[in-house]
């Protein structure tokens, strides 16, 4: 296991193309540590790095004290899985695991108490001596985290290693390593595209975007205290909605107006944005698509016209336009029922709400949809900064 630390670790091609800017961060020993972002983002890039498969342009890799910036891959002592297996098709799964360890030349013994150890672990020794052919995807990515894992690097480096797997294979896979990690108690870098994998696995979470880390934090802060627009609305399934509005002050108190709707704000909100002189300016409002209820729960709420109604047998996820100013109401409409009308909603923000099962709105129809306001996010409209960040 191994402390590993980027220092202002940049890397910029001949064109001219800077895939990573400035990247700072302490991966402490046996953390499960996971980048993530859109494609594009320098996450692989960032891995290829620290693997020195790829040169690092400015900034320095420390592991163990030691700088790595000018160390051969080979001496680095690192492992790496990636997403296409990397299996010799002519080898045995043992073959394929202790590869490795005879190019080290290992004593046979050591070897094939390691494979068989590291089999063992991943619940694969009765695959032993079948070939690559043999195996289906689920069992190829056991057999390529087992190639590495009996050489006892410093630490794991895994590039989407789930990405070619069917999503049942995925979920599996997922468990498998969370145990693995805990098993073995070691250092782990994970790069994926998945947010899901990201929550679900890491110990930290590196959300990056454009070369840049956003935000680096434990799962739940990440999901609950977001640094900016582009993590609330990256982490998390489904989306973040978002809709703009101006902060005012009515005979309620400081609420929050947009395109003729209204929803009031709690008095610490309020005097946040009164502090950070927000009132009359607009802003971007953040709802968790779990944070609507159908139910009454509060003074705050949002006529919703549903266009997509998903069943998803434990929960709904409702997709809708926001209403404004209740026109569907006006129009005579029942909760719940069709619009018979023919109304014009092009230009009102689009939500999605998670809903109990027993909701029986239907698509076309309206409803008032309750908004959690000790759960919103508020967001700069220019710097996109959380604004209630803390």
């Amino acid at each position: 296991m191994s402390d590993i630390s980027l220092v202002n670790v940049s890397k910029t091609y001949k064109n001219g193309y800077s895939a990573v800017k400035n990247f700072n961060l302490d991966i402490r020993e046996g953390e499960l540590i996971i980048f993530v972002g859109p494609s594009g983002c320098g996450k692989s890039t960032t891995l290829r790095m620290i693997a020195g498969l790829e040169d690092i342009s400015s900034g320095e890799l420390w592991i163990d004290n030691c700088l790595m910036n000018m160390v051969e891959p080979k001496d680095r002592d690192l492992s790496m899985v990636f997403q296409n297996y990397a299996l010799y098709p002519h080898m045995t799964v043992y073959e394929n695991m202790a590869f490795g360890l005879r190019a080290h030349k290992t004593p046979k013994a050591e070897i094939d108490r390691r494979v068989r150890e590291a089999a063992s672990t991943l619940e694969i020794s009765h695959l032993l001596d079948r070939k690559p052919s043999a195996l289906s995807g689920g069992q190829k990515q056991r057999v390529a985290i087992g190639s590495v894992i009996v050489r006892k690097p410093r630490a794991y480096l895994m590039d989407e290693p789930l990405s070619n797997l069917d999503a049942k294979l995925r979920s599996q896979m997922r468990v498998e390593i969370a145990k693995l990690h805990k098993q073995l108690g070691a250092t782990m870098i994970y790069v994926t595209h998945d947010q899901v994998e990201a929550m679900t696995l890491g110990t930290r979470i590196v959300v990056m975007k454009e070369g840049a880390i956003q935000q680096v934090a434990p799962p739940a802060e990440l999901y609950q205290n977001p640094v900016n627009r582009f993590v609330a609305g990256f982490i998390g399934s489904p989306a973040m909605n978002f809709l703009e509005g101006k902060v005012v002050l009515s005979n309620q108190g400081p609420c929050l107006k947009g395109n003729g709707w209204q929803l009031p704000l709690t008095l610490a909100q309020g005097k946040k944005l009164m502090d950070k002189g927000y009132m009359d300016k607009m802003v971007t409002l953040g709802i968790r698509a779990e944070d609507f209820h159908e139910q009454q729960w509060g003074e705050a709420w949002l006529e919703v016209l549903a266009d997509v109604r998903e069943m998803l047998g434990a929960e709904v996820l409702l997709h809708g336009r926001v209403c404004g100013d209740g026109g569907a109401a006006r129009h005579g409409t029942a909760q719940g029922e069709p619009v018979r009308d023919s109304l014009n909603w092009e230009n009102s923000p689009h939500i999605c709400a998670k809903l109990p099962p027993s909701c029986c709105v239907k698509a076309g129809g309206r409803v008032r949809l309750y908004v959690d306001m000790g759960r919103i996010k508020l967001f700069d409209t220019i710097t996109e900064e959380n604004i209630l960040y803390v």
